[in-house]
């Protein structure tokens, strides 16, 4: 662990940073981005309307500003995580953003899009009302393997545990074949329950990766984690 290392909340100065996570993340250490491909935008369209969307800080779904944590070192942003509790505003994170994304496409774009979320549903996992959510997680690569994601989730947990410690279980969805971020949860006490592969030839088109995982985290281990 680096001994310096801060953990806050993110800022509207951070919303930069924040996307370089969004994006690094949804790619997965490839050069796809699912996003771009499933908006059919640019990535530096894409820029634009993520800059938007965390502007107005929509809480309970992935692109929410207040939801990301910042790893801070000598006052320079290194890595991000974002969170949410599923469900807390009263709406499924995946209307909410559905709902976002939606409003900043064009209308003819609209059909397309719908389609490509439809064939997304083949590696979609269930998010439980009341968990814990962590999603877009990055560490700038020369601050790798040490310690600084594996911080970013332990304090990501405590945020929300400390507003409602009747919070049951954490949960985050990943590729498989992004092994650093998944070998950094089970280092921290996920367990791995799903997996969903798709041989579907359009969606290969659309991720990186064919196959997704749920992995989640329980008492007690919750209660390890808070004291990390």
């Amino acid at each position: 662990m680096l001994n310096d290392l801060v953990v806050r909340n993110a800022t509207p100065l951070d919303i930069n940073f924040v996307i370089e996570t969004i994006i690094e993340a949804d790619k997965s250490g490839t050069p796809m981005s699912s996003a771009c491909n499933i908006l059919n935008l640019s990535e530096e369209e894409y820029k634009g309307i993520l800059k938007d969307i965390l502007n107005e800080n929509i809480e309970g779904q992935e692109f929410s500003l207040s939801g990301f944590l910042i790893a801070e070192l000598d006052g320079k942003p290194i890595g991000a995580l974002g969170s949410w509790v599923e469900g807390a505003v009263g709406v499924s994170s995946y209307i909410l953003y559905s709902n976002i994304l939606l409003n900043y496409m064009k209308k003819e774009k609209i059909p397309g899009i719908l389609a490509k979320f439809k064939i997304t549903k083949e590696l979609s996992f269930r998010r439980d009302e009341g968990a814990i959510q962590l999603e877009f997680g990055y560490v700038k690569e020369e601050f790798r393997r040490k310690g600084v994601y594996l911080k970013l989730m332990a304090e990501s947990v405590k945020k929300h545990y400390q507003q409602d410690k009747q919070i049951p279980k954490v949960q985050g969805i990943c590729f498989r074949n992004n092994f650093k971020s998944l070998n950094a949860s089970l280092k921290l006490g996920f367990e791995l329950v799903e997996s969903k592969v798709s041989q579907n030839e359009e969606l290969k088109k659309i991720f990186p990766y064919n196959e997704k995982v749920l992995i989640e985290m329980y008492q007690p281990k919750m209660n390890e984690v808070l004291n990390y």
